[in-house]
């Protein structure tokens, strides 16, 4: 299943810089997305102080943020080639600069859902997440072995929850971070049946869980080389039309010389042919005078 991350985007106004913009202006795009994404950490901290301690007065930091906002917004219009589209696919950020300006007083309740608005725009970092997750559950059926890391953990969970006569919750926390290797400690086997058990687990959970690791581990060596791929890739296309284009300037230039040496050659046809003339009529004349 391909799921088109820039369209969803897109339709909720947060797509940032289109992939079909030049390569400087998905550059700085890319700058302003990690500013924006500090600026998003800074509101989420925001909007917690507000409901566990109060509204504090931090005027400066509600400007910063605002100014990263706009600095997104006019730069990014500025190096792109294609404004309107820009505009239509960032039409909340346009919006959230324009109410969520500071010096508009709209009372402390309004202020935090206004400024809050802006969090929407983490669903423009968590829909690339969101992809990169998609690819790596469709890789070597890494979907299908969760699925069965899960089924695991909730048998293993309610058998140890038998054994030791204890709560399933108790039984599923106790599998899951004894299969994960942490051991928490806070649930332990007392009896001889529950540690046999337990051994068996943390064997398991080894192998398993080393599994699981290593195909995350792929995907992220994976990327890796096909970035390198495309550089490497994008190097030969760009060394290819250079030489063509370096190719059209040679022989533009042996055409211009193939003409001029072929003016120069006639032209010295020419003044032989002439030369010619006026040796016969030199010795014509010198016939007649004898």
């Amino acid at each position: 299943m391909i799921i088109n991350t820039h369209r969803i985007n897109a339709f909720l106004g947060v797509a940032g810089v289109n992939a079909a913009e030049s390569v400087k202006a998905r550059q700085i795009g890319r700058v302003f997305e990690f500013l924006v994404l500090i600026a998003l950490l800074v509101v989420f901290a925001r909007l917690l102080t507000f409901y566990n301690e109060g509204v504090v007065k931090t005027d400066w930091i509600t400007s910063a943020i605002w100014l990263v906002f706009l600095l997104e917004l006019v730069v990014n219009l500025y190096n792109v080639e294609n404004r309107l589209r820009y505009l239509k696919e960032n039409w909340l950020n346009v919006l959230i600069v324009l109410i969520a300006f500071p010096a508009i007083d709209w009372g402390n309740d309004w202020a935090v859902i206004v400024r809050s608005l802006r969090l929407v725009l983490f669903i423009r970092f968590f829909n690339g997440f969101f992809k990169d997750v998609i690819t790596v559950l469709g890789r070597n059926r890494f979907g299908q072995i969760l699925s069965i890391f899960a089924f695991i953990i909730i048998g293993a969970g309610a058998l140890f929850a038998y054994i030791e006569d204890r709560k399933i919750w108790d039984g599923i926390w106790y599998a899951l971070v004894t299969i994960t290797t942490v051991g928490y400690g806070d649930v332990v086997p007392v009896s001889d049946a529950g540690r046999i058990f337990g051994v068996m687990l943390i064997l398991f959970g080894v192998v398993f869980f080393s599994l699981v690791t290593a195909n995350i581990s792929a995907f992220l060596i994976g990327s890796d080389q096909r970035k390198v791929e495309d550089d490497i890739l994008s190097y030969m296309k760009a060394t290819e039309k250079r030489l063509a284009e370096q190719q059209t300037l040679n022989d533009e230039h042996v055409d211009r010389i193939i003409v001029h040496m072929s003016a120069e050659i006639e032209q010295l046809r020419r003044e032989i042919k002439l030369l010619h003339q006026q040796t016969v009529s030199s010795d014509v004349d010198e016939k007649n005078e004898s």
